[in-house]
């Protein structure tokens, strides 16, 4: 009985990819097993019939455009991975950064107030900003006479102003309503939320933030970073 020691300590279905590694780098030719064909053909040629100079030429050319095009290839492989390295590294900067994302919930942690954006468009008028909890209960709310562009709305979680309690850590919804032209709208909301690690994807694309306390957010869901 003979043992393959070479599988000792892989599982069954490493051995099989392996195995369908071997068989598709087997049926696979390249540049040097062309060549040895070419070299095989023309060292049992015919000598009545010999290979047509033209015929010989253009397979070199093929050959030698194949040859450039594996070089591009890689080329742009090397170039790719380069920045995705690039972009994993920015994006690993931006852990402890405050973040705006394109979400109207966020986190409060008990102590550091909760900051959000309100966008007015070109002018809104009584303007009513509601907090809600994450059973939709109605924590806080206030009222401004006007908003104009983009402008930010900041709450303390302050539950009682005499005692200085604040409302349990957990997520909390900002919505707001006003005005614009005499017509009633809901204006656009982003919040702020900290980055507390970096989820690296396949690609740029695919890379996700860990806003502490809310969740993972995708990278181009980002809209502007501070400190």
């Amino acid at each position: 009985m003979t043992v393959d020691f070479t599988t000792i300590g892989k599982t069954s279905s490493y051995i099989s990819e392996q195995e369908a590694s071997k068989t598709k780098k087997n049926n696979a030719l390249d540049q040097e097993d062309f060549l040895k064909l070419l070299t095989t053909q023309l060292s049992n040629q015919d000598p009545s019939s010999p290979v047509d100079n033209n015929q010989m030429v253009t397979t070199m050319s093929q050959l030698s455009v194949v040859d450039s095009l594996n070089t591009i290839t890689k080329g742009m492989d090397d170039i790719v991975n380069s920045i995705s390295s690039s972009s994993a590294l920015s994006a690993s900067s931006l852990v402890g950064r405050s973040v705006l994302v394109n979400s109207k919930t966020a986190f409060f942690d008990g102590n550091t107030p909760l900051t959000a954006q309100i966008d007015g468009g070109s002018g809104a008028t009584d303007v009513k900003v509601t907090i809600t909890d994450a059973a939709g209960q109605i924590v806080s709310t206030f009222s401004c006479n006007a908003i104009d562009g983009e402008t930010d709305f900041s709450w303390d979680g302050i539950k009682n102003e005499e005692t200085g309690e604040t409302y349990d850590a957990g997520k909390y919804t900002v919505t707001a309503t006003g005005y614009v032209d005499g017509s009633a709208v809901t204006l656009p909301i982003k919040t702020y939320g900290t980055v507390g690690s970096v989820v690296l994807g396949s690609n740029p694309a695919n890379t996700k933030l860990n806003i502490l306390g809310y969740g993972e957010v995708a990278l181009d869901n980002v809209e502007q970073i501070s400190l």
